[in-house]
């Protein structure tokens, strides 16, 4: 089926050209029949066409400007154009063509034979564009998928759960087998020997260092690799009971390192942190894998960190993990100022009653979610300690409380100042008070030009300062809150996926699991039948 557009001032046209297709085509489906740009972007808004067929010269918005906008501010694929003209607007046919209108019509010669030739051809494109964008969708799944499994693994190495069980039931979601007997964490940092010009192409030799040393490490036990930063890796081994986990290292590492030498010019640097009997304690087995990592005297360096007491020595017994992880993120994404002060008060009084291994721990969380939370978070860290040769990773060289507690200082400064900073500007209260309207009409069908109405500014306006305020743009941003609230129907309403669909305005329950998996990794079927499994192991456990 295809779907055409018609877009024309004069009546008799739109007639005629309806006529002729239905009659000609019994696969066409005509979405709309207009008289201006205007009216033809609102029809694309509620039902996007294959094609546009539309006149050059209209009121209001002709059928140039109708075909700049529409690549302006739609995402790929757009519809094929198709442009009606006369002889005296040939200029304006090649100026069409130009930005990439498919064909045109002469108006005083085209008939049915001539129509029917060149919707044919288009029809031939279009399906050569939907098996293009089919498999850049195959593709962008499996990115996607892999981009929320490093996004877990990275939350997990820098303490983001504090439950064994969440992060076993997380990784089951994303079909990562976790379980080990034991677990220990290497940072391993890439030392490049040569300048690499191009973030594109050193993001390419990054991935393929990982993928190289990972096919490495497994020839000795199974591990878990984690895209850290440009310049670490993060590697979480699954230990045997009975497995040498020092001789591993030490063998996996310098094979690696070797490997990575020869084919790729650039060294390694490995810090080992400590051995753990738990996966949620993985985070501050790297925290005192990076300290490892800073004790390096040279490249090629295998660095195993030492300390005398526990893991948890001297940590507050009363002080939560995923307490702080939760205030952090609801200060951090609603700018609220008491609550982030609050927080970092919580944060500085563990200074005096937890070790410093912990403590750096625990402001690893807070560095966590600047990143994630705040637009341009990274850079914002980069700037700050821009002087240090380590930048904002300094803190993981810190011995003293007197130190640490200058670096929290230094950091809770920075982030406030940012937020104040945001409360003063009136465009980011517009964008706060449109996620505000979101949030309260979640189970709506919502648009872009329902929220900017009901806060008073033109559409156009506020998807610029969804840009600029907000990792997401305004349709991703809705569709996150969707499948955030979709997660929590599912597991906690026991719902039917037809009927999460219908409540939170889905078109139809095939549309919402596209979406679904696309941001989760996973689909809702698949949630859904993890999620009855774990509730029947609860069931069995109390039995």
């Amino acid at each position: 089926m295809y779907k055409i557009l018609i877009a024309d001032d004069e009546p008799l046209a739109r007639i005629g050209l309806s006529t002729m297709i239905s009659s000609a085509f019994d696969q066409v489906e005509l979405t709309g029949s207009v008289r201006d740009g205007q009216e033809a972007v609102e029809a694309i808004q509620q039902n996007m066409p294959d094609i546009i067929i539309t006149d050059i010269k209209m009121p209001v918005m002709d059928g140039l400007e109708l075909l700049q906008y529409v690549h302006e501010h739609f995402e790929p694929p757009v519809p094929l154009f198709i442009f009606l003209t006369s002889y005296e607007d040939f200029q304006y046919v090649r100026t069409a063509l130009k930005l990439e209108a498919y064909d045109y019509l002469v108006k005083m010669e085209f008939n049915k034979e001539i129509l029917t030739q060149v919707l044919e051809r288009a029809f031939l494109k279009v399906d050569e564009e939907r098996k293009k964008y089919a498999r850049a969708a195959e593709s962008d799944e499996q990115a996607n998928t892999n981009l929320f499994i490093n996004r877990f693994l990275y939350h997990l190495l820098s303490g983001g759960y504090y439950s064994e069980e969440q992060v076993l039931d997380i990784a089951r979601d994303y079909h990562q087998d976790l379980s080990a007997d034991r677990y220990q964490t290497i940072a391993l940092q890439l030392r490049y020997t040569d300048k690499i010009a191009g973030q594109k192409t050193q993001y390419s030799m990054y991935m393929n260092i990982l993928n190289a040393v990972k096919t490495v490490i497994s020839r000795y036990t199974r591990c878990i690799m984690v895209a850290y930063n440009h310049q670490t890796i993060g590697i979480i081994l699954l230990l045997d009971k009975d497995a040498d986990m020092k001789s591993i290292c030490n063998h996996a590492l310098s094979d690696a390192g070797n490997l990575c030498r020869q084919y790729f010019n650039i060294k390694l640097c490995s810090g080992v942190g400590m051995e753990s009997g738990s996966v949620v304690d993985v985070a501050s087995s790297f925290s005192c894998a990076r300290r490892a990592l800073n004790d390096a005297a040279g490249a090629d360096d295998i660095i195993f960190y030492s300390v005398n007491h526990h893991l948890h020595q001297n940590a507050d017994p009363n002080f939560s993990i995923s307490e702080l992880n939760h205030n952090l993120i609801t200060a951090l994404e609603h700018n609220d100022i008491l609550l982030f002060d609050k927080t970092i008060e919580t944060l500085s009084a563990q200074l005096d009653q937890s070790s410093p291994e912990t403590v750096i721990n625990m402001i690893s969380c807070l560095i966590h979610w600047i990143i994630n939370c705040l637009s341009n978070g990274e850079q914002l860290l980069a700037d700050a300690f821009a002087k240090e040769p380590r930048g904002y990773q300094v803190l993981y060289t810190y011995h003293s409380r007197t130190e640490i507690s200058a670096y929290l200082s230094k950091i809770s400064q920075l982030v406030r100042g940012v937020m104040q900073k945001q409360l003063n500007d009136p465009k980011y209260k517009i964008t706060m008070d449109a996620k505000a309207y979101i949030q309260e009409h979640i189970y709506n069908k919502l648009s872009l030009s329902e929220v900017a109405s009901a806060i008073g500014i033109s559409q156009n306006y506020l998807s610029s300062l969804f840009k600029l305020y907000n990792d997401l743009g305004f349709s991703d941003y809705v569709a996150s809150l969707k499948i955030k609230m979709a997660q929590k129907l599912l597991a906690t309403e026991h719902l039917k996926i037809y009927q999460v669909s219908e409540k939170l305005g889905f078109d139809n329950p095939q549309y919402f699991s596209k979406v679904y998996k696309k941001y989760t990794g996973y689909s809702p079927s698949e949630f859904t039948a993890v999620s009855q499994e774990q509730q029947s192991g609860s069931r069995e456990k109390e039995h």
